[in-house]
């Protein structure tokens, strides 16, 4: 009996036809599964496919092509495969409302990919404030700083500032070691890349020891649910 191969979470019927538009990674038809506000799309597959560049390739373009038929989509990471319909409907049941409000953010929007290259420099320790030095409040300050800058890029303020009306939802992971320093994950509206893209364009020369690069629109694989079953 075969198992469910996941490419997508989708919020409404797709606009075409699935089996005449879509094959999937082994060349399998694709179906809608579920009712309500979050449903899947998957293919019908004997066990977990094999990591290969042509596998790869073969879900991206499969989501990208399903990407064309919807308003919202949250694509599923390569992978993801569950035994039974019975076990993917257990999954989604248990965390409906949180999928429903993700499929609502990601309504009508594409992701775009910026990448930021260069070497960050120590970040600078705060003066204590007066009464307020002792080693558990210089703690607590450290780790207040450190997530702050996890979820910001201050070294690149004027093109963050710049994108910021393009905006409607952000995702930064910066890196540990190496050239990259960070990757942000931007979603913004459909049909908005090219503004995207021409602001990156005009801005990036201005900022001094950094190198950005933009790259997109993709389906909005960022703001997908983690897929644990």
């Amino acid at each position: 009996m075969s198992g469910l191969y996941v490419y997508a979470l989708v919020g409404c019927e797709p606009g075409g036809p699935l089996r005449e538009e879509i094959e999937g990674i082994a060349g399998e038809p694709l179906a809608l599964v579920g009712e309500g506000r979050v449903r899947t799309v998957a293919g019908f597959l004997e066990a977990p496919p094999r990591v290969s560049a042509a596998a790869l390739a073969a879900h991206n373009a499969a989501v990208r092509r399903l990407a064309g038929l919807v308003s919202a989509i949250l694509p599923a990471r390569f992978g993801q495969w569950l035994p039974d319909e019975a076990a993917l409907r257990s999954w989604i049941s248990a965390r409906e409302r949180d999928l429903a409000e993700a499929l609502a953010q990601v309504e009508g929007c594409v992701q775009m990919t910026l990448r930021v290259f260069g070497e960050a420099a120590p970040s600078a320790e705060p003066l204590p404030a007066e009464g307020m030095d002792g080693p558990g409040t210089r703690y607590l300050e450290g780790r207040l700083r450190e997530a702050v800058r996890e979820r910001s890029l201050p070294e690149i303020a004027p093109l963050r500032e710049a994108l910021r009306p393009l905006l409607r939802a952000e995702r930064i992971e910066r890196a540990g070691t190496g050239k990259l320093l960070a990757t942000s994950y931007d979603l913004i509206g459909r049909g908005e890349s090219a503004a995207y893209t021409r602001i990156v364009e005009e801005t990036a020369p201005r900022l001094a020891g950094w190198r950005v690069t933009a790259s997109g629109p993709w389906p909005p694989y960022a703001f997908g649910p983690r897929w644990t079953a």
